[in-house]
């Protein structure tokens, strides 16, 4: 937000603020240009279109720019209702802060769900740690646990590591979660907004 001078809440953003938004995610993603296709949009109206909606403005890259307008969303929203600890420190972001996702009232994503997590280190330092906070890189220790709790999470007993891990690269496109440059098994990196 600092680097774009826009407000961290998307529901704030002017039509300004949208598209320079929109710049900076094209440019750290390499996506097709949208800008046209979003133009006259404030940040309410983003706020309130679906993933499909973006899909019809933007074919190419809709689904990404929805994730990511998602995860700005996400993280507005859990400052504001969850008494966010901001850890900023070496250049953390609001993301990584104490705020437990589950209080949101909205449907937890995976992602969510895994910094949900690693951010309860006493209870799941078992399953799944930070390898380096600051860069959001974390690796899965047990992943039948993990699977079993995100099964539990979401009310699907027959989740496994198979399937949680499907979910896990489909955010690899998405530009939500990478493999880090040093890849390793189990080892994934979160990609976060400025």
């Amino acid at each position: 937000c600092k680097l774009l001078n826009i407000t961290p809440d998307p529901i704030d953003w002017n039509t300004a603020n949208v598209q320079k938004w929109l710049l900076w995610t094209e440019h750290l993603y390499r996506l097709p240009h949208a800008g046209k296709a979003f133009q006259e949009l404030t940040g309410k109206d983003l706020c309130a279109m679906s993933e499909e909606e973006f899909r019809q403005r933007s074919p190419l890259c809709g689904d990404t720019l929805h994730a990511h307008l998602d995860i700005w969303k996400s993280a507005a929203w859990m400052k504001e209702r969850c008494s966010v600890i901001d850890t900023k420190a070496a250049g953390g972001e609001e993301l990584w802060s104490e705020a437990d996702s589950s209080c949101s009232g909205q449907p937890i994503h995976l992602w969510q769900f895994l910094r949900e997590l690693l951010l309860k280190p006493h209870n799941y330092g078992r399953c799944i740690r930070w390898l380096n906070k600051e860069k959001g890189i974390f690796k899965i220790e047990d992943s039948a646990h993990v699977a079993r709790l995100w099964g539990l999470r979401k009310n699907r007993p027959a989740m496994n590591y198979d399937k949680l891990s499907r979910s896990i690269r489909q955010y690899y496109k998405k530009g939500i979660i990478r493999k880090p440059d040093v890849s390793q098994r189990l080892v994934y990196q979160f990609v976060h907004p400025v």
